[in-house]
């Protein structure tokens, strides 16, 4: 039975909603679920998933839906009751003497409220997006635009308006931010030091950030541009804009830069304007190393792991990455069956995705006889970014929410040809609050199916992140997953497994 109740005229943002989903799956009696906006696109998740009805198929953007099938009528007052009380513990804060008050409703009254702030944080639907963000700007205030569905035309006149008034527009679509080393959105603790960093991807900052952390270096800010700002139709004019504002800042010493690969003619400007800069400038642009050459103060790197370390160099701090003796992996590959022989990647970070697909095909073609990259030598190794549009759609982020990607390792350990599985787990401001133990029953379930599978993880986070790096590799580690200290890492132990799985049955 599915019941789908709409509240008129009624808004919250994603993250929330993905929160409420959330924790109304874990009501018994609960089977599918979803609380989200009437959207076009969340309405048609609606019918994919069963949960759709005349109701739902009328409701608008600006209407909030509360979707769900239970096979106990009686559960359906305990689901209302725990949303409401969700979404109105969100709209509420504690005042004076621990009172509870009302939170502002408008940019207006929350500047009545703090007359001081300079930064706003905006979650809305798109089509309010681009006004919000217009108010905040006029009030003098920096934005950070989580809200996508902005089009290009509105994101270029927010930055365009921004920079004129000595602003910044982080966003559209952008979820982490460092300012003056304080966390905005999904963020880690990272300790205060003298590197600044521009980025368009936000687990590729949290992950390049983490491990600075981890060697002992440490940022002032990391500010999160927008994953299209490097676009051509946008020029990379935000990521510019920082650029100018880090070489002036007395504390930042190293600037990093990072971004999926740009257009040419953006890469052209943005390099340029580094070999302008005063200070040394590290350029990650995933895999955009191949016939550029380092000047005096700009260094190519072409992942996230060697961003990092080569910003940490230029401070005076030398790295050491442990395990590079990848001679360990042998002991695995021994065990394997001749069938084995893909490694399937599961991830809740897209970069991280993208940085470990890239990493274990470098890594496959420079220890093989074959040097370059086809299809005989990665065919069949799958690397799935489960924070994806096509999996998320009216679900919550598996950084919020992992069940997606613990049903994936279970599924993946069914089939006869994985050898191995490479995950990621993001810890710190907005993730999950213990992901490692949520996992640990899909682990077991999967190493019960295939006792000689492989297992890799990798922790982004630091000991100082409120779920407990040590805590949560201790977990992973009690389940025999391997662990790995960088994302990157995890990529070349996976390849290592493969390449002399493949050495031992040709």
């Amino acid at each position: 039975m599915s019941y789908a109740i709409i509240k008129n005229n009624t808004y919250y943002d994603s993250v929330t909603l993905m929160v409420v989903t959330s924790e109304i799956t874990k009501i018994p009696g609960v089977g599918e679920a979803s609380v989200c906006m009437g959207t076009e696109l969340n309405k048609e998740m609606l019918v994919a998933s069963g949960l759709s009805n005349p109701d739902t198929n009328n409701a608008t953007s600006n209407d909030l839906i509360i979707a769900f099938e239970t096979t106990d009528s009686l559960v359906k007052d305990d689901v209302l009751k725990a949303v409401d009380d969700l979404l109105n513990k969100k709209n509420r804060s504690s005042g004076s003497g621990g009172a509870t008050v009302a939170a502002p409703i408008s940019l207006k009254a929350g500047l009545f409220e703090k007359p001081d702030a300079n930064l706003a944080i905006i979650s809305v639907p798109g089509r309010y997006a681009f006004i919000e963000a217009q108010k905040a700007l006029l009030y003098g205030l920096n934005v950070m635009l989580f809200s996508d569905n902005v089009s290009l035309e509105e994101e270029k006149t927010l930055k365009t308006y921004a920079i004129k008034k000595g602003l910044l527009v982080m966003g559209p679509d952008c979820g982490t931010s460092i300012i003056n080393n304080k966390g905005l959105c999904f963020a880690n603790e990272i300790s205060k030091g003298n590197i600044g960093i521009v980025g368009a991807s936000g687990t590729g900052i949290q992950e390049v950030t983490v491990l600075i952390d981890q060697f002992g270096g440490g940022i002032t800010h990391a500010i999160g541009v927008g994953g299209r700002d490097l676009s051509s139709e946008i020029g990379g004019i935000m990521m510019l804009h920082v650029l100018e504002s880090l070489e002036n800042d007395q504390e930042i010493e190293i600037i990093l830069l990072l971004s999926k690969q740009p257009s040419q003619s953006v890469a052209n400007k943005i390099i340029t304007a580094a070999e302008n800069c005063r200070k040394p400038v590290v350029i990650c642009f995933m895999g955009y190393n191949e016939g550029v050459t380092n000047s005096k103060n700009v260094f190519f790197v072409p992942t996230l792991e060697e961003a990092a370390m080569k910003a940490l160099e230029l401070t005076g701090i030398k790295p050491n990455m442990e395990l590079e003796d990848l001679s360990f992996s042998e002991d695995f590959t021994k065990k394997l069956l001749p069938e084995q022989k893909y490694v399937k990647g599961l991830f809740c970070g897209g970069t991280l995705c993208s940085e470990a697909k890239y990493v274990f095909n470098k890594y496959l073609v420079e220890t093989s006889n074959n040097k370059t990259l086809d299809e005989t030598l990665t065919k069949g190794h799958t690397f799935l970014d489960l924070g994806d549009d096509k999996y998320t759609m009216g679900k919550p982020h598996p950084m919020i929410d992992p069940t997606i990607r613990n049903e994936k390792i279970v599924e993946e350990a069914k089939n006869k040809e994985t050898a191995a599985i490479i995950l990621d787990f993001v810890i710190g401001y907005g993730a999950h609050d213990d992901s490692a133990s949520v996992a640990l029953k899909s682990i077991q379930e999967a190493k019960a199916i295939s006792p000689n599978m492989a297992i890799i993880a990798y922790v982004c986070g630091t000991g100082k992140d409120f779920q407990g790096l040590q805590k949560q590799k201790d977990i992973l580690t009690s389940a025999g997953v391997i662990i790995a200290n960088s994302n990157a890492q995890a990529a070349r132990i996976a390849a290592e497994v493969i390449k002399r799985k493949n050495h031992e049955f040709k």
